[in-house]
């Protein structure tokens, strides 16, 4: 029994030795590995602070002087010079289309007609009535021709005493009754008249006619249509004028409007034509302005000529005005306003850069900024701008000289 106790025991104390064996192992992996990332961490602190003596290449532009073209630039589309809506003043049913779109026509060529078969019976009448007022007129003269003599007759009676007053009153009384009558048909002939002169422009406004020479752009009926001009005038022809001069409506935006103005030259390009160039005037700058979204734009006209034919209505075209020139003025490259040294002594920027690299929270300067290389190092210079056209801007002031360096890049450094 003794026995078995003991070698129970030995069992227990073993198994113990084996737990403090493992463990004091486990231990030391664990603490070799944060001795590893502790290394790491320091590596990369002292890579951090380690200063960088890589030599910098700049890209560099020496000022020069040269001539500078201004532009603006603004989107629209073409339009015809001059557009017209042909539409009907009466109502009816159209019998005959005469012409199609894209179809050349002359003024007073005829393009659609009306069913006139009551506008002509409205015309008879008109006509008939005119006959029967006329008449009433020949009715009316010689009823007043008749009271006239009655009333002579009966006047010299009554001057020798052989009739009584009673009867001369009546007479003028008649004679004047038959003057009004006359005047009432009178009336009426003109009343038939106007009648007959109202049937026959409803029948003319049947026949619908070109009032320009020009193109059907649009054509917005079909034979058996039935027209309503009851509350406003249906469109049913829309016409342009010659397209062989045409105008291109662009948005000129604020802040180019104020050098725009009539005469001045462009060139325009639409995706139809991909790579060529279509030439445009300045016609005119409308005053008053379009505004969409809090951005505020004027509409801009230009004359095209577009004799060749190319150019349709409607499409849509990118417009380059030439607002002025600049002759040999000093000039540097747009680009050196967007550069900026990521660090006073060269070295490179980015997530990992070295803390000199970040120095600075007003490097970049106000948007006139530009840096000039001077004994070997990038120098802040702010300057005077005047104009630009796209690529390069002007320099009126004395701060820069012609050949200065400025810098408008950075190339990679390189490790000596």
């Amino acid at each position: 029994m003794e026995e078995e106790k003991d070698a129970t025991r030995q069992e227990m104390a073993a198994e113990v030795s084996r737990v403090i064996r493992s463990e004091r192992k486990r231990g030391r992996a664990g603490l070799f590995v944060w001795l590893i990332a502790l290394m790491a961490v320091l590596a990369l602190v002292g890579w951090w602070l380690w200063p960088d003596d890589g030599e910098v290449q700049w890209q560099i532009h020496n000022l020069d002087r040269g001539d500078m073209v201004l532009t603006a630039t603004a989107t629209g589309s073409l339009e015809p010079k001059s557009e017209v809506s042909v539409g009907a003043e009466i109502s009816g049913l159209i019998t005959q289309v005469l012409v199609d779109e894209n179809d050349q026509v002359t003024e007073g060529q005829v393009l659609a007609l009306f069913d006139t078969d009551e506008l002509e019976v409205a015309l008879e009448q008109a006509e008939a009535q005119l006959a029967l007022s006329r008449a009433s007129v020949a009715e009316a003269e010689a009823t007043l021709d008749e009271a006239r003599v009655d009333e002579r007759r009966i006047s010299a009676l009554r001057e020798r005493g052989t009739t009584a007053q009673a009867e001369l009153d009546s007479a003028v009384a008649a004679r004047k009754r038959a003057e009004a009558k006359l005047a009432y048909a009178r009336a009426s002939v003109r009343q038939a008249e106007a009648s007959v002169l109202q049937a026959r422009t409803r029948l003319e406004k049947a026949v619908i006619t070109s009032p320009i020479n020009g193109v059907v752009l649009q054509r917005s009926i079909e034979p058996g249509n039935t027209v309503a001009a009851s509350f406003q005038t249906p469109v049913l022809f829309l016409l342009a004028e010659d397209l062989k001069a045409m105008e291109l409506h662009v948005s000129m935006d604020e802040a180019d409007v104020g050098m725009v103005e009539a005469g001045q030259t462009a060139t325009f390009t639409v995706d139809a034509w991909s790579g060529r160039e279509f030439s445009a005037e300045v016609l005119k700058v409308h005053l008053y302005p379009s505004v969409d979204n809090n951005v505020v734009t004027y509409t801009t006209v230009l004359s095209v000529d577009n004799s060749d034919g190319l150019l349709k209505p409607g499409m849509t075209a990118t417009a380059t005005i030439e607002t002025g020139r600049r002759e040999d003025v000093l000039r540097v490259p747009n680009m050196a306003f967007r550069f900026t040294p990521p660090a006073a002594d060269g070295s490179g920027g980015g997530l990992f850069s070295h803390p000199g690299a970040r120095a600075g929270s007003n490097r970049a300067g106000p948007s006139n900024t530009v840096w000039v290389l001077r004994d070997g190092a990038p120098t802040r210079v702010v300057v005077k701008t005047g104009a630009s056209d796209g690529r390069y801007t002007e320099l009126p002031g004395d701060e820069l000289a012609e050949a200065d360096e400025v810098i408008t890049g950075m190339q990679s450094a390189v490790i000596p």
